[in-house]
């Protein structure tokens, strides 16, 4: 089993991230602290990971594991198997690799993500993690 450890004082805000991603109907602010990637994702209404992201992705589903906490908005996942859920406001959520996701409602899905989310909307990403 692997420690992980925080080994310095890290203070960074989304107000200035250290990358800004924007792919299709999306946004993401990444920053690092110490040795970790944390992202703001906010999905527009409309947003669909099969229509969205799958095209720049290159893989039949999301491939990214997620490890969040949702501020705003809805967002449905379901898996190949049939499983399905909804994540809402104030849920946090583990989502493994294989699954597609879509904004339910008008509002957009706004989450902060700690596993995942240095390579999510990154072009040809294949669903690899990265540092940023």
């Amino acid at each position: 089993m692997t420690a992980n450890f925080i080994r310095a004082l890290a203070v960074k805000s989304f107000d200035v991230p250290d990358r800004k991603r924007c792919p299709d109907k999306a946004e993401f602010d990444l920053v690092t602290v110490d040795d970790y990637s944390v992202a703001r994702l906010i999905l527009a209404p409309g947003w669909r990971w099969s229509e969205c992201a799958k095209p720049v992705e290159l893989t039949a589903f999301c491939e990214h594991h997620h490890l969040g906490y949702c501020i705003a908005g809805q967002l449905e996942i379901e898996m190949p198997d049939g499983g399905h859920t909804t994540i809402r406001a104030n849920d946090t959520y583990a989502l493994p690799p294989g699954h597609d996701e879509w904004v339910a409602g008008d509002e957009p899905f706004v989450a902060v993500e700690f596993l995942g989310a240095a390579s999510f909307g990154r072009p040809r990403s294949y669903g690899m993690h990265a540092l940023i």
